[in-house]
């Protein structure tokens, strides 16, 4: 049945999911974990590794029935801010392609690639798999169309192709070595619709249990029979819904790449328990805060004016102060040291400190125009900063520790994305 609505301006869309995420993450972080059948959650099963899914183990399965289901099943109960972590250095390589990146969840994530040659969408997933794949350790699917929806169910082929090859064991180790044509499948626009008829129904957006229990009444079961039902007839049963479905079904979608907002101010705080007034220490995790809020400035191409710090007493009563900068920046050691001066005028009563924070304010963006008179010191800072957060990125946030830093690393343990504090600062 031939489309009867003026189709959008052709695009690129890829969409980039982690394979089996949270189990993904705590394989990468203990080597003795990979290759087994590995659940992640408590109460019910919040990801589970392909291992596991082998067996018959599904996200949303009591855990009990899983456990039954395979008896060497390993359940852990996860740490949510390290895989927020692992998610924010995905988010920050899919910026590397494209600014046009939204974030679903923490692992499903929309870019928009569109150019002029035809092979750019396909040149950006594949760098993008083999990125991740070096600098996060962590394996994605993705699917590339000219639209959400397509690039949605194209990945959703691709996680079908990696769960058959992994219910064979011995095909199950190739896996991860698999060249990146096994991560990725492409619809060739045009076929959209032809694409869509076999899929079932419940891949349409809109398309939720009460529409679907209508449809199978009417012996619908896939999408190439809602395109051919008539628009008028699906927007009489379903109102405005069978619009979009009848819309949908034809392979049309009209929704944007929604991205990130431009933040209004980063901060980065954590807390003590018991609480802490060894002054050194609370200077040290002071420039740490900050080194990770000035981390993610640079990262986002802004600048600050302001730095404020917040703390509270063993007391619960708080404090805060802001300085003002004479000039926007993003280097750690004027911010550092525009902390510092505030930390020393509020910080009055001798009592110790159930929390410490940071915040950057009134941020801009970074001018792109260049001085006349460059200052040398300025240049060898950016160029440094540039390096340390190469560096970070690469290997993790900890793998490079300014030497006040240092100090915590006596008392404090750490992996690679941070110190293990009692309320984690997030960061890329």
């Amino acid at each position: 049945m031939a489309n009867l609505w003026p189709s959008p301006p052709p695009r690129e869309i890829l969409h980039v999911d982690v394979d089996a995420f949270f189990a993904s993450v705590e394989q990468r972080d203990d080597p003795r974990l990979r290759g087994k059948p590995v659940a992640v959650g408590t109460g019910v099963v919040a990801s589970c590794s392909y291992e596991a899914r082998r067996y018959g183990v599904r996200t949303a399965m009591r855990l009990s029935e899983a456990r039954q289901l395979c008896r060497e099943l390993i359940v852990l109960p996860g740490q949510y801010l390290r895989y927020e972590q692992v998610a924010r250095q995905l988010y920050a390589v899919c910026r590397d392609q494209t600014p046009l990146v939204e974030a679903a969840a923490l692992d499903d994530l929309y870019l928009d690639v569109t150019a002029g040659r035809r092979e750019q969408g396909e040149a950006a997933a594949r760098t993008l798999l083999e990125q991740v794949r070096g600098e996060i350790g962590i394996s994605l699917s993705i699917g590339l169309g000219s639209n959400k929806l397509i690039a949605a169910v194209a990945t959703r082929e691709v996680k079908q192709a990696k769960c058959r090859v992994q219910s064979d064991p011995r095909m199950a180790a190739q896996l991860w070595n698999a060249s990146p044509g096994f991560h990725l499948v492409r619809v060739v626009p045009g076929e959209e619709e032809e694409y869509l008829a076999p899929w079932p129904v419940s891949v349409l957006p809109g398309a939720g249990p009460q529409v679907r229990l209508r449809l199978d009444r009417l012996n619908v079961h896939r999408v190439g029979q809602v395109a051919e039902m008539p628009r008028p007839m699906l927007e009489q049963m379903f109102g405005a819904v069978g619009g979009k479905l009848s819309e949908y079904a034809h392979g049309i979608d009209r929704r944007e790449i929604v991205p990130e907002r431009r933040a209004q101010s980063i901060s980065r705080r954590t807390s003590f328990d018991p609480p802490v007034a060894d002054l050194d220490f609370l200077l040290a995790m002071l420039d740490y805060l900050v080194e990770r809020a000035a981390s993610w400035l640079r990262y986002q191409d802004l600048t600050t004016r302001g730095v404020t710090v917040y703390l509270r007493y063993g007391d619960y009563e708080s404090a805060h102060g802001h300085e003002v900068l004479r000039q926007p920046t993003q280097q750690d050691e004027v911010l550092k040291e525009a902390a510092r001066e505030r930390l020393h005028k509020i910080y009055t009563r001798r009592l110790p400190l159930r929390l410490l924070g940071v915040e950057l304010t009134t941020l801009a963006p970074v001018e792109q125009q260049t001085d006349l008179f460059p200052d040398a010191e300025t240049q060898r800072l950016d160029r440094l900063a540039e390096c340390k957060d190469a560096i970070r990125r690469r290997f993790g946030f900890t793998s490079l520790l300014s030497g006040n830093a240092l100090w915590l690393s006596r008392s404090l343990d750490r992996d690679r994305a941070n110190f293990q504090l009692r309320t984690p600062c997030l960061t890329r």
